[in-house]
């Protein structure tokens, strides 16, 4: 018998798991982070159960901690057909649709859970943050001249959003589109901080399919650095941490009438007597 259809226990007799015990340990062994383990749990459950709903819906999130959407979507669709009122099914959906930006279907998805179950938190906290009006922008300030500060060799794009989750500066000059999903991110963090009676994010990193967003926030701004998904938390913290402070000063700079900038060297005005 495989050694995965068994309760290791230090102290206790050894004896069969039940499809039940497997997946509840697989559950388990996932929040803690070991998908890999937790895979390979879930995949001895569904040999023995292979139309067990809960294997299924703990591999499409096995699916999404692994960032392949397509399998994971899958999975959920697979639960939906034989549930189509399964909340947890139609959560995972929405989110891969925040995902895609594809904010309709994430709404859709949504609604469908909080109209079978009103009370199911974080569809309600998804559907908050997706529906927080964004003000009209104002118009934009000089660009603050982000060129100057000394990025890390590997790092793609650093990204300055407002207080109202808009751009206010970038390097490249075009990460619009990364801003909106750092702004969706923050805000879906701050309502799970809220809700856990907790104050607002100030530092944090945001995964993505290929790269990772460090980032420091306050109540003005939030400074977002992408690095490779293989960089070490602590590493791409340290990184924005040592960015914070210039790229502030960088916001309340304006180039003065009469000063030329050359490759970042300022020549400064000259004082006369």
């Amino acid at each position: 018998m495989s050694a995965l259809r068994w309760i290791r226990w230090p102290g206790r007799p050894q004896r069969p798991q039940t499809v039940p015990e497997l997946f509840a340990l697989a559950d388990r062994l996932r929040r803690d982070g070991r998908t890999a383990d937790a895979a390979r749990l879930v995949a001895a459950g569904l040999e023995r159960e292979p139309n067990n709903l809960t294997g299924h819906l703990l591999a499409a999130y096995l699916h999404l901690a692994g960032r392949t959407i397509e399998p994971a979507r899958r999975e959920f669709r697979w639960v939906l057909a034989r549930d189509p009122q399964h909340p947890r099914a139609l959560l995972g959906l929405a989110r891969l649709a925040l995902e895609e930006n594809d904010l309709d279907a994430c709404r859709d998805s949504l609604t469908r859970a909080l109209g079978l179950y009103p009370d199911f938190p974080e569809a309600q906290a998804l559907l908050g943050a997706i529906a927080v009006p964004r003000p009209s922008p104002a118009p934009p300030p000089p660009s603050p001249r982000l060129d100057r500060l000394r990025l890390p060799s590997l790092a793609r794009a650093l990204v300055v959003l407002g207080a109202d989750g808009g751009v206010i500066a970038g390097r490249p000059a075009d990460v619009k589109g990364d801003g909106d999903r750092i702004a969706r991110a923050i805000s879906l963090a701050t309502a799970a901080l809220q809700r856990a009676g907790l104050g607002a994010p100030r530092r944090a990193f945001v995964e993505d399919r290929e790269e990772t967003f460090f980032l420091r926030c306050d109540t003005e701004i939030t400074i977002a650095l992408a690095l490779p998904r293989t960089t070490h938390i602590t590493q791409g913290l340290l990184e924005v941490n040592r960015l914070w402070a210039a790229a502030r000063h960088e916001l309340t700079v304006r180039p003065e009438p009469g000063r030329v900038e050359d490759g970042g060297v300022v020549d400064r005005p000259r004082r006369t007597s």
